[in-house]
């Protein structure tokens, strides 16, 4: 994996703090735009949609979070992968095109190991910059710890 998280003895509670590290982040940014998901071990421990969202934003981080999960790689490294094309979505992979994308945006939290035990997504900018408040955000949080 190429881009991933990694958090060792990862809890519910450090995800929840490493949504408000990306949330911290992007504010001071002054970013009006953007949503934030942290799935861990199966449950959402934390998500936020700032005012200017809408509910197509939501989809998106969902959309991202099923491709991380299923996958167990960065949306990022699926664009590149696949050269961006999403019909690789239905014709190689047998997935449903309003349930997963390989837009940019969403990154495997990892054990130690390399076990992916969640993902970590944000929506709302360029799918770049959705990708890179991702990794300065990780950088925040992990300087806090």
């Amino acid at each position: 994996m190429k881009y991933k998280l990694k958090i060792n003895n990862c809890t519910c509670e450090m995800g929840y703090q490493l949504g408000m590290c990306i949330h911290d982040y992007l504010k001071n940014k002054n970013v009006d735009k953007y949503c934030i998901s942290i799935t861990l071990y199966n449950k959402e421990v934390y998500r936020y949609m700032s005012d200017a969202c809408i509910i197509d934003n939501g989809r998106w981080l969902d959309r991202k979070k099923n491709s991380c999960l299923y996958f167990g790689m960065s949306t990022l490294e699926l664009f590149e992968k696949n050269e961006g094309n999403e019909k690789n979505l239905v014709q190689k992979y047998g997935l449903n095109h309003s349930d997963y994308t390989f837009t940019p945006g969403s990154i495997p939290i990892v054990l130690e190991n390399d076990q992916v035990i969640g993902a970590c997504t944000v929506s709302g900018m360029k799918p770049e910059e959705d990708h890179q408040s991702i990794l300065d955000g990780y950088a925040l949080f992990m300087s806090r710890e």
